[in-house]
């Protein structure tokens, strides 16, 4: 049983965005096919608007997270979180009326309002976490999350059982499904509209300017180990925009997978449900038991995984399979097993990336928590920008090249940040002025969390301050 109050916020919190994403999820997996399909029926809209708003989407939210941090402080988190979801809800809106000026400027306003959503999230979720619950309760968001994926799959599956996207664009039923996600949606901002007040509230400080959240920001940016995580942030942007987005259209799109590929492409959105949920349960029951490995061997067993799905997917996937339908294969034949095995992987070690990120931002900088997530989320959101803008341009092959690259520098740097700057036990080094500072040769300053707050040690003889 749950007794501690922050866990309790942090489920709370987890439903809100486990409903808000069971709809835009499912939404997302199929948007690409789904505008496809409606340019082949009026010819009225971009076959590649999905990507283009993708692209549009990202660019916005990049930009966003540098600037809102001073905003996110002064209406807090939970009215930040508010903001994302009206967002979200308007983009969801739009396919009601699928049209390219409605498409792009919602997704404009939707890269915004993500900034405020995950920017705000990530400072509720360090505002209810303490050293001993960091790992259990990153790892329990991301389980209680990812229903959605697993959820939206199941949902995915019973609407393509008899049917297609093209029959479903074709008779306009598609817009019923539009209806539900735009309810559940809603369902989740009321929610979020009375989550209690964070357990453990930072001590107040003077409001930033835009100019000093900058500032401020930057500052942290150029420090080594931000600079060392950086490239584990865009990895991130990359293999989300891999398996939510590009992965499952390759899926749609290989027709000798056989006839009905967009029930196959629900199935692929359960497996790496499955994938998600399997790896976040792993490390909520794990805990702190998860140090014992460090944080930088499970990001490089991650990485290794994704490196195995690529070559995978590259053997049994068409070159062309992310830019239209086609009837060619890979080396070998497409196989749906391959399809829907290579999906879970892709999920699993997804999570386990990223419950490792959030478990690094909310230990490491728990006094800059709006900062650290912006930072993150700006990094990803370049990476998901850059990887929707080529993929009308890049064949699998390229994709994959690229994705590789970036998931072997992202366990290399793993390991060398953990080394220098991110201990098993101190995760990090900062003064009591909340400034950060590299690793130097003397005796680092450490930082113990507990459920009071944080008690910082000095050099001098490990004194309290």
């Amino acid at each position: 049983m749950v007794t501690d109050v922050g866990t309790r916020n942090v489920v709370r919190l987890s439903i809100s965005f486990m409903l808000l994403f069971f709809a835009y999820m499912s939404q997302e997996f199929i948007q690409e096919p789904l505008i496809e399909a409606e340019y082949r029926r009026t010819g009225l809209i971009d076959p590649h608007a999905g990507y283009h708003s993708f692209a549009i989407l990202y660019f916005f939210f990049t930009i966003a997270c540098l600037i809102i941090t001073p905003i996110v402080e002064m209406i807090t988190a939970k009215w930040s979180m508010v903001i994302g979801f009206v967002a979200y809800i308007i983009f969801q809106a739009g396919f009601i009326w699928l049209n390219s000026t409605y498409l792009y400027i919602t997704s404009a306003i939707l890269g915004i309002g993500a900034s405020f959503l995950w920017v705000g999230q990530g400072k509720y979720l360090t505002e209810n976490c303490t050293g001993k619950t960091i790992e259990r309760n990153t790892a329990l968001t991301w389980v209680i999350f990812k229903f959605s994926l697993l959820g939206g799959g199941i949902f995915l599956y019973f609407m393509f059982l008899n049917t297609g996207i093209t029959e479903l664009v074709a008779t306009g039923a598609y817009k019923i499904f539009v209806y539900i996600f735009c309810s559940i949606s809603f369902l989740g901002c009321l929610n979020t509209c009375f989550l209690p007040q964070s357990a453990y509230i930072p001590e107040k400080r003077d409001q930033e300017s835009i100019m000093q959240t900058l500032r401020a920001t930057f500052k942290i940016m150029r420090q080594p180990p931000m600079l060392l995580l950086s490239f584990i942030f865009l990895y991130t942007g990359f293999s989300r925009s891999f398996w939510i987005a590009i992965y499952p259209t390759c899926i749609k799109f290989t027709t000798r997978l056989g006839e009905n590929t967009s029930k196959l492409l629900a199935i692929s959105c359960i497996a790496t449900g499955i994938g998600q949920i399997l790896a976040g349960g792993i490390f909520s029951i794990m805990g702190k038991k998860a140090r014992i490995i460090g944080k930088d061997w499970i990001c490089v067993i991650a990485c290794a995984i994704h490196l195995s799905i690529f070559v995978a997917i590259w053997l049994f996937f068409p070159s062309d399979a992310p830019i239209h339908p086609t009837d060619k294969i890979g080396w070998f034949e497409p196989s749906v097993y391959v399809a829907i095995g290579c999906s879970g992987l892709l999920g699993f070690g997804d999570a386990i990336i990223q419950t490792q990120v959030y478990s690094y931002l909310c230990d490491g900088y728990s006094e800059e928590s709006s900062h650290a997530f912006a930072l993150f989320k700006f990094y990803s959101a370049i990476a998901s920008t850059i990887a929707f803008f080529i993929s009308k341009y890049f064949t699998l092959t390229g994709h994959l090249t690229l994705y590789g690259t970036f998931a072997i520098l992202s366990g290399i740097t793993a390991v060398i940040a953990q080394k220098m700057y991110f201990h098993k036990k101190e995760h990090f080094f900062q003064e009591n002025t909340n400034k950060i500072y590299p690793m130097t040769t003397s005796e680092p300053i450490k930082i113990e969390i507990s459920d009071s707050g944080s008690t910082i040690f000095s050099n001098d003889a490990n004194s309290k301050k």
